[in-house]
């Protein structure tokens, strides 16, 4: 009487349809409405497209870590609900523990970067309303770099993977000069952060990038980043997998033997870089993700981060410090740098070289980028409505061409938390807190 689940299979026949229902197929993407949504989105459009119009002088960086890999032996790596879709042989089929209890802390952290590039040549395409659009960064090769517990996972060592294993110096010196970063909104990434944008901003300097471009989608839509649909395959890689939580001739996790604190974090060293060997060399070695092979790289569980992260707790002291603490530091002359050549906004950083001849480090290296986009660049448009087409942002095309509107002015959080942006006309930021008022005030403009 009801519908059939699948009207592809034979027995479909069976079903009289009467009835409008029928089992339906598990999807997880509905989201919660977000009235800021259709801004992120059509800003992250305007990023993309940049790239696009930049050609080979640019590149897009879709980056964000997965869901932790559990290392245990009572416990799979991934959730045990998930359907096993690979062949085994039937006398040797995966039985699972029938409870799952976790080592404590014992987890990998997988992170991602996904390389998009623009057209070496700029093309227009034309959109659902008849308007004209760059063609947006195809997806290229993507690279996993996995950590252990005792690595930190912030955004110094994800600006550590950019430098070693992205290969962002590589493609500078190659003459790709503008790098889009299009991140997750949370702590590793989030460029609302003080410390996160210090770090942008040195990683800015030091690459010597003529721009560097951090944005999000909106919180709630972090799904719509195309690195999220690397973990899909990564995960069911894993499916039904124990990765050992004990070292092969022992039989209790290191955390639960009564031996000194040293020996223990020497040991579970050993027990996750096994784990993430065995993650590298046979569970994702054969991993493809956009018909291209995925790059898998491991770093050394409690290795030194290098270059970045170093100083990481100190620079997070200064910044987080008072006004009077930051100036008598090591780090404000990078501070200031930073907020000089730094166009702030709520979800969104935009770091570009300046045309001013005081500046050192912009005039000993002047941009690559033609001085037209560097001028776009630097006054980077902020979505506005369309006055043609109603519920509609202008396109990125019609934004650059047209008047540019103050940044943020149509994001419904910008006018609902009514904080401003930095009155002085030399300084491009938009304020996210009461204290980032105060915050900014004292530290940049020294009041």
């Amino acid at each position: 009487m009801m519908m059939p689940p699948n009207k592809g299979v034979r027995a479909a026949s069976k079903y009289k349809s009467l009835i409008k229902a029928r089992v339906p197929p598990k999807k997880n993407s509905e989201r919660k409405s977000n009235s800021n949504s259709h801004f992120y989105s059509a800003r992250v459009r305007y990023c993309m497209e940049m790239a696009a119009k930049l050609g080979d002088r640019a590149v897009v960086i879709s980056a964000d870590n997965k869901n932790k890999v559990r290392v245990c032996d009572n416990t799979p790596a991934v959730d045990r609900r998930l359907a096993i879709r690979r062949f085994y042989p039937a006398d040797d089929s995966p039985i699972y523990l029938d409870h799952d209890f976790p080592t404590p802390g014992y987890a990998i952290t997988p992170a991602g970067y996904l390389e998009l590039r623009p057209l070496s040549t700029p093309q227009l395409t034309i959109d659902h309303l008849g308007r004209q659009q760059y063609v947006v960064p195809e997806k290229k090769a993507s690279t996993i770099v996995l950590r252990s517990p005792h690595s930190p996972s912030n955004i110094a060592s994800h600006l550590n993977d950019l430098a070693a294993h992205v290969h962002i110096p590589e493609l500078v010196a190659g003459g790709t000069t503008v790098l889009v970063l299009l991140v997750d909104g949370g702590p590793d990434f989030n460029c609302n952060h003080g410390i996160n944008a210090f770090h942008y901003a040195r990683f800015f300097k030091q690459m010597n990038l003529d721009a560097l471009l951090v944005t999000s989608y909106c919180p709630g839509d972090s799904a719509m980043n195309p690195i999220e649909h690397l973990w899909a395959p990564c995960t069911r890689a894993l499916t039904s997998v124990y990765l050992p939580s004990t070292l092969p001739d022992e039989d209790t996790p290191p955390c639960q033997q009564k031996i000194s604190a040293e020996e223990r974090k020497t040991k579970e060293h050993v027990v996750f870089n096994n784990a993430m060997e065995a993650i590298k060399d046979v569970h994702w070695k054969n991993l493809k993700y956009a018909k291209r092979k995925v790059t898998v790289e491991i770093e050394q569980s409690g290795a030194d981060p290098h270059p970045y992260g170093q100083d990481f707790d100190i620079v997070k002291e200064a910044i987080g410090g008072s006004a009077r603490r930051l100036r008598q530091s090591a780090f404000n002359e990078e501070f200031l740098f930073s907020a000089k050549h730094m166009d702030k906004r709520i979800g969104t950083l935009i770091m570009t070289k300046c045309d001013e001849a005081t500046c050192l480090h912009c005039t000993a290296h002047p941009p690559l980028v033609a001085s037209s986009d560097m001028d776009l660049l630097r006054a980077f448009p902020s979505p506005q409505p369309s006055s043609r087409h109603p519920d509609h942002f202008l396109t990125f095309i019609e934004a650059a061409q047209e008047q540019s509107c103050p940044p943020c002015e149509h994001l419904p959080q910008f006018r609902e938390k009514a904080l401003g942006r930095c009155p002085s006309p030399e300084c491009r930021y938009v304020f996210t807190s009461k204290k980032d008022i105060d915050d900014h005030r004292r530290k940049v403009h020294g009041r």
